[in-house]
């Protein structure tokens, strides 16, 4: 655990990263998403789903499939489909304080909009954890796990990837970090959009608690 300690950064996935996927709250964006497709694209609703499963692997999110296939609003589809039920979200005091012992710089890397990221930290109390948000907006509408997204987040935040961090709940975009040098924390609780990746991350845990409590007891 050694990497862990030393890291002057540290990178935090938000979905069913920083809360238990069993929530449901990526399910509720999901079923927005296809409800969208479905309409705009006078689809029965299992085509659309296949649709937007299919852009989601091609791509890393279904908009920049829709954007470029066609020619979908691309903010009108973004509200849609993070306009969602949020009670589920707790405040989550106790992983705050986790948080907030690292000691370097605390980052948000999602492939979600930032007015939402925004809305979940604050539902989970975690707002005042984290130095910054890079979200959808910043990376130019580029998808993890696609190389230009963490480069234009490198880029932006001057970040020295082999002293980052990286956590996350799938392992798809954990191997270009691991690529460009960073150490990385698998959260293995969450269903693999992509199957069968030949990448084993650094670390694993099933959720981020628990990986802070091994550290602890390291």
């Amino acid at each position: 655990m050694q990497k862990i300690n030393q890291a002057n950064t540290y990178l935090f996935d938000l979905d069913d990263t920083l809360y238990c996927p069993s929530l449901g709250i990526l399910k509720q964006v999901e079923s927005r998403m296809h409800r969208f497709i479905a309409d705009a694209l006078s689809l029965p609703l299992p085509e659309a789903t296949l649709l937007s499963n299919q852009y989601y692997r091609q791509y890393g999110g279904t908009v920049k499939g829709l954007i470029k296939h066609h020619h979908v609003n691309r903010d009108d589809f973004i509200h849609y489909c993070h306009d969602i039920n949020m009670t589920t979200l707790k405040a989550q005091p106790n992983l705050g304080l986790q948080i907030d012992q690292l000691a370097g710089r605390k980052i948000i890397y999602t492939n979600s909009p930032k007015h939402y990221a925004t809305k979940i930290l604050k539902e989970l109390a975690l707002i005042d954890c984290f130095d910054d948000i890079f979200s959808l907006e910043d990376a130019n509408y580029e998808l993890k796990p696609h190389n230009s997204s963490y480069q234009t987040l490198c880029d932006t935040h001057a970040i020295d990837r082999h002293n980052t961090v990286f956590f996350d709940d799938q392992l798809r975009n954990l191997k270009p970090a691991k690529t460009l040098g960073m150490t990385t924390v698998w959260l293995s609780g969450s269903e693999q959009v992509v199957t069968n990746i030949d990448y084993k991350a650094d670390y694993e845990a099933n959720n981020l608690t628990q990986f802070f409590n091994l550290l602890q007891a390291s």
